[in-house]
């Protein structure tokens, strides 16, 4: 369950409204679980799988950086280039190294099943029936935008302009379409479209869709069914996807809302399951549903294309899908492992943390009164869900329930690289004017060839090292080392100048935090913030804006991307637990000692066995 802290899980269990996990505290245990460094949910959930830290399993933020070029590229989801013909099973290469629990136990003939995990796009084919979370793209390939349409204008300076169709209504009638997959020409490129139909039913606040032939009404303020989208590539080829939408309203300007379009479950344009056919399995017994790796639209929320009605109401929506697939497999399970992963417990408090902070920025005493019984409604509906669970666990039956990472207020965005800039570690070729937001993305202010460090990712600093980045200029060895201590020791007392308060906890050397097969594509250093403080948006892409520390004006009000220590998970089960200081490392041994299997290439170990 992806984010539970275990403050808010222990108030909410000392309070009562927690019944099924304070039983099974009382039955086995309940702990905190330390988190990957750094706790990101990639990272964690990687971690959990292997039972290593990130120098096994290579994951390391959310984003990595090119070396060819300091750009940055994701580290969730990963095209194979050499795919020159548009092979279905060779489009995407796997994230994640090194071997999973689920991999030895299915290896070993246990029945294995694992829903919705993170990081494991492009699945591998292997035993165990697996079908794939976070890093699972859109129809396009990319992690989903959405679309909104409207007859208003959008001014050029407007959050998310370009995921807007403007739209002319002419008596009551729209024409415009569904934006699709590229098509590969060859002097050009485009995307496929799907022509859309709407007519507006103004009184009634209802518009009459028409989608390629599928006709379906929508009421204001209500989400649509799954709506089949098929899009025509050329040469015979066609790709299928699911869409939703949103009418917002119709009058006086018409605004609707589409998700980002979804691999069809039932006719899935890429792998995203093991074995393929898998997920049509699914979709054949528990209905269509969301397949992108991460589907809870906060971006819509944040650029005010949907309220927090329509987002919650999609959260929902999500849950119930993932309960099914859970009853699915379990009303059918007799033996082996099982896994099933909730996400939208994240997503919920990263919007809606806010109302537990009156610090926050954003604090709005009315908004916190309105929303504030959000994020204790999910920690209960994952009480609920873990009650019809325990209904079918005997005392042979080991259940655990755990989460990645805790969370905490995000209230201040710390540009990373503004600082390395102000303290002689990046140069700029020009000096940032505060009306640029962005700081100049994607480094482009930055002169390589007098520049020591640069930050990409959420947390993430590289050195510029000769030999390795395309225009280093620290020498590896002593000269590289030298600089990492600088940057170490100045970063580490970084003070807020609002209001005196340290910003980071600790400056992490990854090559002491780090051991494995791929260590060496670590970041050099990881930023440990404080509470409250986390890497801001802008340095994620290589942004440089002109001050160091800013409020954090967006909705996404809550986090857990700073220092390990401050955002711990949870871990109860129904065995008795007997180990103090449990970690995510822990997870995959624990799993494989119920089986009396060894967990030798593991660093965790079992919280079961003395």
């Amino acid at each position: 369950m992806d984010g539970l802290d275990p403050k808010i899980t222990g108030q909410l269990m000392n309070k009562g409204e927690l019944p099924n996990f304070s039983r099974l505290g009382r039955t086995g245990g309940f702990l905190p679980l330390a988190t990957s460094n750094p706790a990101q949910s990639p990272v964690a959930w990687a971690t959990i799988a292997t039972g290593n830290n990130p120098g096994y399993h290579g994951v390391f933020d959310f984003l990595n950086r090119r070396v060819t070029d300091y750009m940055p590229e994701l580290a969730i989801l990963k095209i194979n280039p050499k795919n020159m013909f548009g092979k279905r099973e060779g489009m995407f290469l796997p994230v994640m190294h090194g071997n999973s629990f689920w991999d030895h136990t299915s290896n070993c003939d246990i029945p294995s099943t694992v829903l919705k995990w993170p990081m494991t796009f492009q699945p591998k084919q292997t035993r165990t029936k697996l079908y794939a979370g976070l890093g699972v793209p859109d129809i396009k390939g990319g992690l989903g935008k959405y679309t909104f349409y409207t007859s208003r204008d959008i001014s050029k300076d407007e959050e998310g302009r370009e995921k807007v169709i403007k739209v002319q209504v002419s008596d009551g009638t729209i024409r415009t379409y569904v934006p699709g997959p590229n098509i590969a020409k060859l002097m050009t490129r485009e995307f496929a479209k799907t022509d859309m139909l709407i007519k507006i039913i103004s009184d009634d606040r209802i518009a009459e869709v028409n989608v390629d032939g599928n006709k379906f009404k929508l009421n204001e303020g209500r989400w649509s069914e799954w709506i089949e989208v098929k899009f025509k590539l050329g040469m015979m080829k066609t790709a299928s996807g699911i869409v939703k939408f949103y009418l917002n309203r119709t009058s006086p300007d018409f605004e609707l809302y589409m998700t980002a379009v979804q691999i069809n479950p039932g006719d899935p344009a890429f792998i995203i399951s093991s074995p393929d056919d898998y997920v049509k399995e699914l979709s054949n017994n528990v209905g269509c549903f969301y397949t992108l790796g991460m589907p809870e639209d906060t971006k819509a929320l944040e650029e005010g294309r949907a309220d927090e009605e329509a987002f919650i109401a999609m959260c929902d929506e999500i849950v119930e899908e993932q309960e099914k697939m859970l009853w699915y497999e379990l009303n059918r399970f007799k033996e082996g492992l099982l896994a099933s992963a909730f996400f939208s417990t994240d997503r919920i408090q990263h919007i809606f943390w806010v109302t537990k902070d009156p610090a926050h920025p954003l604090y709005d005493k009315a908004y916190a009164e309105k929303y504030g019984h959000v994020i204790d409604d999910y920690y209960r509906k994952m009480d609920r869900i873990l009650g019809e669970v325990l209904k079918q666990a005997d005392d042979k039956t080991a259940l655990m329930v755990f989460s990645d990472h805790g969370f905490t207020t995000f209230r201040r965005a710390v540009h990373i690289n503004s600082w390395l800039a102000e303290n002689g570690f990046m140069t700029l070729t020009q000096k940032v004017s505060p009306d640029d937001k962005e700081g100049g993305g994607l480094f482009q202010y930055v002169d390589w060839k007098k520049t020591k460090a640069y930050a990409l990712g959420f947390g993430s600093i590289y050195l510029n090292i000769k030999g390795r980045e395309r225009q280093g200029i620290i020498e590896a060895g002593t000269d590289a080392e030298s600089v990492s201590e600088q940057i170490a020791g100045k970063l580490g007392n970084l003070t807020d100048p609002a209001n005196g308060q340290s910003a980071v906890k600790n400056v992490y050397r990854t090559r002491g935090i780090y051991s494995g097969g791929q260590a060496n594509n670590a970041p050099d250093i990881v930023v440990g913030f404080q509470d409250g403080y986390r890497a801001s948006w802008q340095t994620a892409v290589g942004g440089a804006p002109a001050n160091i520390i800013e409020n954090n004006l967006k909705k996404w009000s809550g986090d857990h991307i700073v220092d390990p220590s401050i955002v711990p998970g949870i871990f109860l089960s129904n065995f008795a637990i007997n180990r103090e200081g449990a970690a995510l490392t822990d997870i995959a041994p624990t799993v494989l000692s119920c089986f009396g299997m060894s967990s030798d290439d593991m660093e965790g170990k079992s919280l079961f066995l003395k």
